[in-house]
């Protein structure tokens, strides 16, 4: 079985600073990479916790760590949820907070190597790109063909597709006559609207146009809006939070949302206090944004656009 490989896995573990007897959540279990070495580390003593918003990336992950693990490894639980969910399965489990949490936004190598998934343009396959399709969410066939032009120009263009409008022009004008049910279709409209200058460079013309599609279809920046904030509430004084972004959007909230939580900004009994509205207190970790190392990226390209940023909850035992 070939697995998803983690990114930065030094770098997190060297920000998160986990011991044995750790309690961690890994809100983005996936194929269980970035699990398997937070599991050696916790060891018998700690407890792990793994959500995937993917049933079948989950299964994947639980079965690999408990085949790893099938005697002298952490306590663990798995749960089909997305990571804004982890408040409530942490008061299902008994449990005040966690130690540690990691976030690994964005797509995993397995979504585009199955063609069935719909989620790359790089093989046929029906045009869907969801990670799961009982949570009620578009699929990308849906958006395209049932979004406006405008609405799908604006959504093209704020993911930094300079064609944006003459490529939304193009599908509203396609689907009057067929309607898109492939990726192979769009992505053959996307290269013709391409001129032949721009064909042939570093990135297929498709990419953005794809990447734009599922982020929109998965509410991808509307889940990290929602779902850092949880995440971060969710520690234990002193407990890490590191959160790893490939994409622009979604880095852009991330680092908005732990820069407000790490400023000092006024509360009724400290005015110089970075506080929650549940009063917990954090502290930043990295200074900006981690990148992965040269060796790193020029091993696995997906880690090249990988940043890294990590926060603490104050109170822990120096």
């Amino acid at each position: 079985m070939r697995y998803h490989e983690p990114v930065m896995v030094r770098e997190i573990l060297k920000v998160l600073d986990l011991r044995a007897g750790s309690t961690v959540a890994d809100g983005t279990l996936g194929t269980g990479g970035h699990a398997m070495e937070i599991a050696r580390i916790i060891g018998p003593k700690g407890r792990l916790i793994g959500l995937d918003r993917d049933p079948r990336m989950l299964d994947l992950g639980r079965n690999r760590l408990r085949e790893a693990f099938p005697t002298g490894g952490p306590t663990m639980s798995f749960h089909a949820r997305p990571y804004e969910a982890l408040r409530e399965i942490l008061d299902a489990e008994g449990l005040a907070g966690v130690d540690a949490v990691l976030l690994d936004l964005g797509v995993n190598s397995l979504h585009l190597d199955d063609a069935e998934r719909g989620f790359s343009f790089m093989q046929d396959g029906p045009l869907d790109g969801r990670f799961n399709e009982n949570e009620g969410t578009k699929s990308m066939a849906d958006i395209v063909n049932n979004s406006s032009e405008r609405e799908l120009s604006a959504l093209l263009l704020a993911n930094d597709e300079r064609l944006g409008r003459p490529i939304a022009r193009e599908i509203v004008h396609r689907r009057r006559t067929k309607p898109f049910t492939r990726t192979a279709e769009l992505a053959q409209l996307v290269w013709s609207v391409y001129p032949p200058a721009g064909r042939h460079g570093r990135i297929h013309p498709a990419t953005r146009t794809f990447q734009a599609l599922r982020i929109a279809a998965n509410d991808e920046l509307g889940a990290v809006d929602r779902g850092v904030r949880v995440c971060a509430e969710a520690l234990l004084p002193g407990g890490r939070f590191a959160c790893v972004s490939f994409h622009s959007g979604e880095d852009r909230i991330v680092k908005s949302i732990f820069r407000e939580l790490t400023q000092p900004r006024p509360d009724p009994n400290n005015l110089y206090s970075a506080t929650t509205s549940e009063g917990i207190e954090f502290e930043a970790v990295t200074r900006g944004a981690v990148a992965s190392s040269d060796e790193e990226a020029e091993a696995n390209p997906r880690a090249r656009s990988a940043k890294l940023r990590c926060i603490a909850r104050k109170g822990g035992v120096a």
